[in-house]
């Protein structure tokens, strides 16, 4: 590698790690800076002519351009905020529509300033990895700490549909520590790999320190008890067994690490306080929606914005009501039907993308997140396939990508591990 790229690498590593405490924090402002330094760094590099601190446009940057224009996977990331500029021609809510671009736009830049990047190797992934463990580790701590101070109140407010503080939205937050135990399997797994490929860890305590980061982070997600985040993990951890089954042909030891996967929620049920109180919470939750008396109990208002925007959807379902106008017709819907229950957007992004886009937006936004997935065989990757399994099913319960930190976890380590593939191939398994 030369001089050149030694230094983009340096200068893309050390926003890396600034954008992966934004996220773990939820610092909306950080990740905005991290964003457009990212952006700046594909498109401009220091004259090392001059003598003081003067920029140019990098020399690779129309080859760079030219060969991403080639490249479908990169390409199609960008189909979501052209969606929004599509449906802005008949939305006539300017100033959310502009707002809709903005939230959209890092789905513009930021593929063509990943795919810029010199090569990421196996070793920059693992550093990637260990840092993001470490942060979620250390974000669990505080708020771990924080619901022990005041833990009577806290738990008892999760029977009530609360839930336990955290940095930023608690269910984004899950999201990201159930990444974070996959990231903690995937380095411990990288030291027991005999594959000749691998990276090795450098130290022996590396990989204990890892499984006790690893198995600490998974039983917090259970004393955390954010649904969202414990159901994609689950989830997660289940495709990778499926996974190991398919291509070990170890059916024993896949059918007993099934059922001990499928054993843990039930001992988590009789151990944890605050996990048994969530659960007693959405079963009561969900029975007084189905007799009609839940208008404002969490899971009922959930199940109220689906309906809302299904019928939205409905009612335009070729382009949708356009995505600028979407808050509004929103608004509506729970005047008009639903005027006993507290509005909410749609707890579902593809339910959002149908009501904003129709299903013509809907087809184009479903084909560009499953075709980087299957372009190549990416799903043969362990950690590219539950990356897109975590967003996949965050996107049945949440609109991950309609909010600034949703879009920062997406895009990143989306990015980040499809520009790794590029690199590295898809090997034979």
């Amino acid at each position: 590698m030369n001089k050149l790229s030694t230094s983009y690498k340096s200068q893309a590593f050390l926003i890396f790690a600034l954008w992966q405490i934004g996220m773990t924090f939820s610092m909306e402002f950080l990740l905005s800076i991290c964003m457009i330094a990212m952006i700046m760094l594909s498109f401009f590099q220091r004259d090392e002519q001059s003598t003081g601190f003067r920029l140019k446009v990098r020399s690779t940057l129309r080859d760079n351009f030219e060969k991403f224009l080639k490249d479908k996977s990169f390409l199609l990331i960008t189909i979501p905020f052209f969606l929004v500029l599509f449906t802005s021609v008949y939305s006539a809510d300017w100033q959310y529509t502009l707002e809709r671009l903005r939230v959209k736009i890092p789905f513009l830049l930021l593929p063509f300033a990943f795919f810029s990047l010199p090569n990421i190797e196996k070793k920059d992934l693992q550093k990637i990895l260990f840092f993001q463990l470490f942060l979620a580790c250390v974000a669990a701590i505080g708020v771990g700490g924080n619901y022990l101070i005041d833990f009577d109140a806290i738990t008892n407010k999760l029977s009530s549909g609360g839930a336990i503080p955290t940095p930023g939205n608690h269910i984004r937050f899950s999201l990201i520590l159930a990444f974070s135990v996959i990231a903690g399997a995937s380095l411990f797994w990288t030291n027991l790999s005999d594959r000749q490929d691998e990276v090795q860890l450098k130290y022996s305590f590396e990989r204990t320190l890892v499984l006790l980061m690893t198995l600490f982070l998974f039983m917090f997600m259970h004393v955390l008890s954010v649904r969202s985040g414990l159901l994609v993990l689950y989830i997660s951890i289940g495709l990778l067994l499926l996974r190991y089954i398919f291509f070990s042909r170890r059916y024993l030891i896949g059918l007993v690490g099934m059922i001990i996967l499928l054993s843990l929620p039930v001992i988590a049920y009789k151990t944890v306080p605050s996990f048994k109180n969530k659960l007693s919470y959405m079963e009561y939750d969900l029975r007084m929606y189905l007799s009609g008396n839940g208008a404002n109990y969490s899971d009922a208002e959930r199940l109220t914005s689906l309906q809302a925007g299904l019928e939205v959807g409905n009612e335009h379902m070729w382009l949708g009501v356009g995505a600028g106008d979407l808050r509004q017709a929103i608004k509506d819907k729970y005047k008009k039907d639903f005027p006993e229950v507290n509005r909410r957007m749609p707890h579902n992004q593809f339910i959002t993308i149908y009501a904003g886009t129709g299903l013509i937006g809907l087809l184009f936004f479903t084909f560009s997140f499953f075709y980087p997935i299957i372009k190549g065989r990416r799903f043969t990757d362990a950690l590219f396939l539950t990356i897109n399994a975590i967003i996949f099913f965050s996107f049945m319960m949440e609109s991950t990508i309609e909010n600034a930190v949703g879009i920062a976890f997406y895009l990143f380590y989306l990015l980040i591990i499809l520009r790794y593939l590029s690199y590295r191939g898809i090997q034979k398994i």
